[in-house]
């Protein structure tokens, strides 16, 4: 029946609800999309943050899950599955210190607020909104600033003819700027500066000036925050009594100098009257140092290639099979990169479907072999090897009993993803460059830093089991990987 078949009176009613109809339709066949804010939110330490988060359409809340986490789904920040909140896997830092605004869910709005925050809570947040089989994710930048005490004015002592000033404060976040500031506000330079951090990472900022006389007895010392330009500052005033009193410790220091040259000149003398022998004696002695330390490069050089040059090279080819939909690989699969924007590609058995891994496309069944990882642009990553019967949907637990001997900059922190408890390496520097190696029959995995030639670490010895090992990929927001040779 057409639209024109319709009484006259009953055919605008009809239009207007086949146009309802229509744009429900529509609405209902529109993808998932969630939306962050256009930059990072700045909150002050001990203040609440609220993380804006946007998504439409807008659905049942009912069926939706919204997860907000950090490196990785679990343990989270904050859950509400089915109507409610989940606690069972929260992070232990934000216990008690979440709030989804869940009246808000029906409009759209996931904004997510976290109170007293601190130093540790800074850095990016995930948005991630799932209802049915669609889902999609942006990522929030929290920054965290702290403002510290007003300065402190200290005078130290005479030196170089005039008068040494010093300014403290501490509390800053991030590292405030010192500034020294004549009567008509003029800045003035500073003879050295300090900067220090305390176990809650904030700063603390010393700064020293001279002052010498003629110049004004007016100052003042400002300490400025860089992210929102606020100062804190203290003035003070030199009475020019002060200045005339330098005079006389230059002139005894002056004296001081003298002796001192003298008493060099002395010394110049008895040691060439001491002649060549000494001389001598200090040359077998500088000789004897390098050999030494020649000695010891040498032995170092062998402990490398004893220990991190196994038998055989291998050229590993990333797998775009196994790479999660936000994973893109170069054309020689030879690097990988993580988008924020899923790809529209088929989910397979072997694809990871919720952590951002990818494998390589060849495994090992026996012999011993290494490869090396490079980190283009560095977010967090991991990397190491797996068996082929890890998980590969849901949740992953990267652990040896898992099948997984993994190491990287895992929240906040290089270490080796151990089990129970992971191995902190933070007396390594985090590598660019690293290198794998696997001795299937020993049933080794260890790992060396390329960029300084020293061992990592080396997993304890275990049992693959027959199965196939493959080399293991995981990347964080705005990583890129490369392989090899």
């Amino acid at each position: 029946m057409t639209l024109s078949s319709f009484h006259p009176r009953l055919a605008l009613p009809a239009f207007i609800t086949y146009g309802l109809v229509f744009q429900v339709h529509e609405l209902h066949s529109a993808p998932l999309k969630v939306m962050g804010p256009p930059g990072p939110v700045t909150v002050a330490m001990g203040e609440d943050a609220v993380l804006p988060c946007r998504f439409s359409p807008v659905q049942s809340t009912q069926d939706m899950e919204v997860t907000w986490f950090r490196e990785q789904l679990s343990p989270f920040v904050h859950r509400y599955q089915g109507g409610q909140d989940q606690n069972g896997n929260q992070m232990l830092q934000y216990e008690g210190r979440t709030e989804l605004w869940k009246d808000e869910l029906a409009e759209g709005s996931a904004n997510l607020k976290i109170f007293d925050v601190q130093l540790s809570d800074r850095g990016n947040y995930t948005c991630f909104v799932l209802n049915g089989s669609d889902y999609d994710e942006a990522v929030v930048e929290l920054k965290v600033t702290a403002s510290g005490s007003a300065p402190l004015v200290a005078l130290e002592r005479y030196q170089d003819g005039g008068i040494r000033v010093s300014c403290r404060s501490a509390g800053w976040y991030p590292r405030p700027r010192v500034l020294w500031r004549d009567p008509h506000g003029q800045h003035l330079p500073s003879l050295s500066e300090s900067v220090t951090q305390d176990q809650s990472s904030l700063f603390a900022v010393e700064s020293s000036i001279i002052l010498t006389r003629g110049t004004k007895q007016n100052f003042s010392c400002w300490v400025r925050h860089v992210l929102d330009g606020q100062e804190r500052g203290s003035a003070f005033y030199i009475s020019d009594p002060f200045f005339r009193n330098a005079h006389p410790w230059i002139i005894a220091l002056s004296m001081v100098l003298v002796v001192l040259v003298a008493v060099l000149i002395i010394t110049v003398c008895l040691f060439k009257i001491k002649g060549k022998h000494e001389e001598q004696i200090a040359m077998r002695e500088a000789a004897l140092r390098d050999r030494d330390a020649e000695i010891e490069k040498q032995a170092e050089e062998l402990a490398w290639r004893r220990y991190a040059v196994p038998i055989e090279e291998v050229k590993v080819v990333l797998d775009s099979d196994t790479a999660h939909r936000t994973l893109v690989l170069s054309d020689d699969c030879k690097s990988v990169r993580r988008e924020e924007k899923p790809q529209d590609i088929p989910d397979i058995p072997k694809r990871f479907d919720s952590w951002r891994c990818v494998l390589g496309r060849e495994g090992f069944t026996s012999g011993r072999c290494y490869w090396e990882v490079e980190v283009v642009n560095g977010g967090g990553w991991v990397v190491g090897v797996c068996r082929e019967d890890v998980k590969r949907k849901g949740e992953l637990f990267l652990k040896p009993e898992e099948g997984f001997w993994t190491v990287g900059p895992w929240e906040g922190c290089f270490q080796a993803l151990t089990s129970p408890a992971r191995t902190s390496l933070s007396e390594i520097q985090t590598p660019k460059r690293i290198r794998i190696s696997l001795c299937y029959e020993e049933g080794r995995v260890s790992f060396f830093s390329v960029d300084e030639n020293i061992p990592i670490f080396t997993f304890q010895v275990t049992s693959f089991e027959g199965k196939t090992v493959y080399p293991f990929f995981w990347l964080g927001c705005g990583t890129r990987l490369k392989v090899w040779p």
